[in-house]
């Protein structure tokens, strides 16, 4: 074990122990609020001398709303539960000058620091303070940055998705199996969402809500989101279930003036530039429209905000020529193709808010976001397929959520929030009587496990008591989610023919005369259907308790330090018990999915300024990722009971199996000539006993990630309204779920040595040592990772027009196994030996900068805005081309070469280095009420190849030199240059 993870332990075993003792106490310690921020500082006299009975007051500029506070006997106020926006404080005290700062910024994960100095006086007089507040704040604790109204408005994002701004900051990627946002270096299925307050992630795929697994353009619009907050590290006991980072959003309210926003984007095809290596863009459609509108419905009170936001989106892309082969178009014309499909990707969301200020002590909330999508050939974006071969991607959201916040007295406030998701996911086939059929690389027929139905049902609700007491804020909470879960998927039900060759040639031969290598089908059994085989139904729980504090022991020192509990109670339906045979090896159906209850996470910060421009801060803590219930799916309806997959082998000549299907051509006399048309060929309904079905289990000691972080920095204000930064990131996480194979044995010879493949690693046998079972696919949680980073940041607050923020990333990023949500298959070279797959992960990029900028010019209304990414290349593992140890018993091609006695390590290459530039131009003008704003935007405005090196040319080879193509960079993946037009009213 390292020096590094001992001491990151020792300091995570002391957190906790500290944490307890606080509890135990009652002097827990808290940090932030989650929706809301607050304002703290010092009032003293002109000799430096603290102010007590001072009242503080701070007022909402947009709202209203006054919130009121009184110094302690060192002179501290503290103002919490601020809504965020621009406020007026002021501080005054009989027989002393009142003092007044305007129009100070308040906005989500920030904690300015407002001090007063008042002067004796005999006339009341107030004294206004044109300063700023400091940059560099003192009690932040976590480590984050907020994106803020201006900048999800001003900055060029192409597709207006707002999440996609959190690329520009620190430690963020997206990874490149699911796409989702990888945060600290962690797998982004962990990754946390939370708006207004409330879980808003899709508990059953994983990733956001409202996404459809990342195929939908909208989730939110962007017209509704005012502000987030992306925090790398350090996060308060608030935030749960992520091993990585969390995004908190807050959406906008309505206010106190009538205001509102009208646009309308497009991307026309004329603007579209040529790929850098010559080719021509796809034919493409875009649109974007919508508008916003809020105000009051009861002055000072009552407030409504509302926004509608559409995409319309259709691109055609060209077949590869091969697929359009004439001769199997005559031999068989229901899998003719066009050349070209045209692929939709259309959505829109509704979205609606009401804000009801009852009484300065009392606030209630209500929204609904309602989300809809449709993907015509959506399924798939190959040129490999045929254009029917392909799907009809849909999805339904509903979102709805609540909140009550309350403060009682001067020192105890309740925040209360719930929410309702309903989530339908239908994917149905293009057609009903085609199955899947595979020629060498190219597709045919219909896709195998289309349709798909899924529903996700959530009900969940927080609750947060704050209390001030002394120079501590104290706060105790919970939260508790139920999901309900209903999914019907049917891997395979079609039927899968499988026509090899070395090249499409031969594979095609095979094709037209009918002699199928391979035929696989998923059915039912025992009388059951293969819908109702594959569909699943189940809930999970999840509740959580907290108790945290900030202290504040000096104006140049502050601890925040807490514990959180969380449990996962798992379905209670039976599943196989790997560790409970029955006489004929099959396993029990006696045992369930072990659940989780013992996810404590402490976690213990500091902050410390040594001057006024300055602050240190070091956290660290523990923090547990959820298992996204679709991991479960496959053990209820792939357990070899309800269902399973059957595998027909040809070897060259007709089967003997008399349940396969037709073979060939009439006169080869094996059950009639094969013909395309037909699917669910074999009746599982013949089948008396299933000879060693694939089956699917879970380790009975299986638990959620959890990850133990350490991050120290330091932030300084370099001049008026800059500032720069560094900090070190150490994250340790186990427990990370991995697919692993139960029934594979390694192959020994006589004398029982183990013995190797060509590569030099172990070889597996081709006897399944539980003769019962073919391949046992199990879901065990015994991976790892390691994750260290540096980072520097540079950032300007919006001053004279000009904001700017710039930040560089150094990281390292290990593990075993980098599965984002395992269906793919085993990733492991050797799955008994976990040591020989540690090294760079999927998501490691030595280097990452970022920077974005806005910038409103003195000249005649132009604004100018923009964007720059930089990232190294990710690694990739080097194979040998096909599977030596593994034959039928692997699906994935994983092995590696030796290359002069040495064993290439996983993610030993690197793909290329990606860069973009996004920028924006604008040009307002004053329009009746409001601004009519014409702006022009580009997209990879220096059309970076941005190539990647594809699977093909990942293939060492067997010898000692690689192929020719190896490592050579042959795709162009990222969009080329690509102009924007665009229109939009605010008022």
């Amino acid at each position: 074990m390292s020096k590094v993870r001992r001491a990151l332990r020792r300091f995570g075993a002391a957190a906790a122990a500290l944490c307890l003792t606080l509890a135990m106490s009652v002097v827990a310690m808290a940090q932030i609020d989650v929706t809301t921020s607050r304002i703290s500082g010092v009032v003293e006299d002109t000799s430096g001398a603290a102010l007590p009975g001072v009242t503080v007051e701070a007022k909402n500029n947009e709202t209203g709303l006054v919130i009121t506070g009184v110094t302690d006997e060192r002179g501290a106020y503290r103002l919490l539960n601020l809504p965020t926006g621009t406020y007026t404080v002021t501080a005054s005290l009989s027989g002393f000058n009142s003092a007044q700062r305007n129009n100070v910024a308040v906005k989500l994960g920030s904690v300015p620091t407002i001090d007063f100095a008042l002067g004796l006086s005999s006339v009341s007089e107030t004294i206004t303070i044109t300063s700023s507040a400091p940059i560099v704040e003192v009690t932040k604790t976590q480590a984050s940055t907020t994106i803020d109204t201006e900048q999800i408005k001003d900055l060029p994002i192409n597709g207006r998705n707002f999440i996609d701004l959190v690329l520009l900051t620190p430690e963020t990627r997206k990874d490149r199996e699911r796409g989702n946002l990888s945060i600290s270096g962690q797998r982004g299925i962990n990754t946390n969402v939370t708006v207004d307050g409330v879980d808003y992630n899709n508990p059953f795929f994983g990733g956001t809500s409202g996404t459809a697994e990342g195929r939908a353009p909208l989730s939110i619009s962007q017209e509704s989101v005012k502000e987030f907050t992306i925090i790398t590290n350090g996060a308060s006991v608030e935030f749960g279930r992520s091993g990585g980072g969390f995004v908190n959003v807050i959406t906008k309210s309505g206010t106190n003036n009538l205001h509102g926003s009208a646009f309308y984007y497009n991307q026309p095809q004329s603007l579209i530039s040529d790929f850098a290596d010559g080719r021509k863009p796809a034919d493409q459609d875009k649109k974007q429209y919508g508008g916003s509108i809020g105000g009051p419905i009861l002055r000072d009170r009552l407030f409504f905000f509302g926004s509608y936001d559409q995409q319309a989106q259709n691109q055609t892309i060209s077949i590869n020529p091969i697929v359009l082969d004439a001769d199997i178009a005559a031999r068989y014309p229901v899998l003719a193709s066009d050349p070209a499909y045209v692929q939709t990707n259309d959505g829109r969301v509704i979205f609606g808010r009401l804000d009801f200020q009852a009484t300065p002590s009392h606030r209630l909330m209500t929204r609904a976001n309602y989300t809809t999508y449709e993907g015509v050939n959506g399924t798939s974006s190959s040129a490999s397929r045929t254009s029917n071969t392909n799907g009809i991607e849909e999805m339904d959201s509903r979102t709805y959520v609540g909140s009550w916040s309350g403060t009682f007295g001067g020192n105890l406030l309740n925040d209360f929030n719930a929410t309702y998701v309903d989530e339908y996911t239908p994917r149905q086939a293009k057609n009903a009587d085609l199955p899947e059929i595979q020629v060498g690389t190219f597709t045919y027929g219909g896709v195998s496990f289309l349709p798909i139905t899924s529903t996700v049902d959530r009900v969940a609700f927080t609750d947060t008591v704050s209390y001030l007491w002394k120079n501590h804020v104290i706060k105790a909470g919970g939260d508790y989610n139920d999901t309900s879960v209903e999914q019907v998927f049917r891997g395979n039900w079609r039927g899968v023919f499988i026509f090899r060759g070395t090249n499409f040639v031969e594979a095609k031969a095979k094709l037209l005369a009918g002699k199928w290598d391979e035929y696989r089908q998923f059915g039912g059994l025992g009388g059951l259907t293969s819908e109702e085989a594959g569909g699943v139904s189940f809930g999970q729980k999840e509740a959580s308790l907290f108790l945290q504090d900030q202290w504040y022991v000096t104006p140049k020192l502050t601890l925040q330090a807490g514990v959180r509990w969380e449990r996962l109670d798992n379905p209670d339906d039976p599943v196989l018990n790997p560790n409970d045979r029955n006489t004929n090896g099959t396993y029990k159906l006696n045992t369930t999915i072990p659940d989780v209850d013992n996810q404590l996470s402490p976690r213990l910060g500091v902050t410390w300024s040594p001057s006024a421009k300055g602050v240190a801060r070091a956290t660290v803590g523990r923090f547990w990722s959820r298992t996204p219930a679709l991991l479960f799916a496959q053990l209820f309806s792939a357990n070899g009971l309800r269902g399973t997959q059957y595998n027909i082998q040809s070897a060259g000549r007709c089967p003997t199996d008399n349940l396969a299907p037709s073979w060939g051509s009439a006169a080869d006399n094996c059950r009639g000539a094969w013909d395309p048309v037909g699917v669910e060929r074999i009746d599982f309904t013949k089948l008396t006993t299933v000879a060693a079905p694939g089956i699917t289990v879970i380790d009975p000691n299986f638990t959620n990630p959890r990850t133990d972080r350490f991050t120290a920095g330091y932030e300084h204000e370099l001049v008026a309204e800059t500032a720069i930064g560094v900090e070190f990131t150490y994250a340790e996480t186990e427990n990370l779920e991995r697919l692993t194979e139960l029934n594979i044995q390694y192959a020994r010879d006589a004398a029982g040595n183990i013995m190797t493949a060509p590569n030099g690693r172990p070889l597996y046998s081709a006897t399944r040592p539980n003769s019962a079972y073919g391949s046992v696919k199990m879901y065990t949680s015994d991976s790892r990772s390691e994750y260290s980073a540096i980072t520097a940041t540079f950032r300007r607050r919006f001053a004279q027009g000009f904001r700017a923020y710039a930040n560089v990333t150094y990281s390292h990023d290990k593990d075993d196994d980098s599965n984002e949500r395992n269906f793919s298959g085993i990733q492991g070279e050797d799955v008994y030996d976990l040591a020989n797959s540690w090294g760079y992960s999927d998501r490691d990029q030595r280097w990452r900068t970022n920077l974005n900028f806005t910038w409103d010019t003195p000249w005649w209304g132009i604004g100018f805005s923009g964007s720059y990414r930089y990232a190294s290349g990710q690694g990739f593992s080097p194979t040998i081309g096909d599977d030596r140890r593994f034959g039928n018993n692997d699906t994935i091609n994983n092995d590696r070469p030796t290359i002069a006695g040495e064993h290439f390590e996983r993610n030993s290459f690197r793909q290329p280095d990606f860069s973009d530039v996004s920028l924006r131009l604008s040009k307002g003008f004053g329009f009746g009420p409001g601004e009519l704003t014409l702006f022009g935007e580009c997209f990879n405005c220096g059309n970076s190849a941005n190539r990647t090196i594809s699977g093909n040319n990942q293939i060492w080879g067997s010898a000692q030199t690689p192929n020719a193509n190896f490592g050579i960079a042959d795709t162009v993946t990222t969009q080329p240059r690509t102009w924007q037009l665009a229109v939009r009213y605010d008022f």
